[in-house]
């Protein structure tokens, strides 16, 4: 058996963070761009980018 076709993706801690604050800023826009949210924005996409990569662990 192949060790490609059983290798999961991994992502470096930049990427993740990247994603994350790709998806905090996504949240910011969607709220109306309303200043004063960041940490807020940020747990918020932090959550749902952790719940995200536990589905595709399992």
């Amino acid at each position: 058996m192949s060790n490609e076709t059983n290798e999961k993706q991994v992502m470096t801690q930049e990427q993740c963070e990247a994603q994350i604050r790709l998806a905090a800023y996504y949240l910011w826009q969607a709220k109306g761009e309303k200043h004063g949210s960041d940490v807020e924005d940020w747990l918020e996409a932090e959550s749902a980018f952790a719940e995200s990569t536990e589905s595709v662990q399992q």
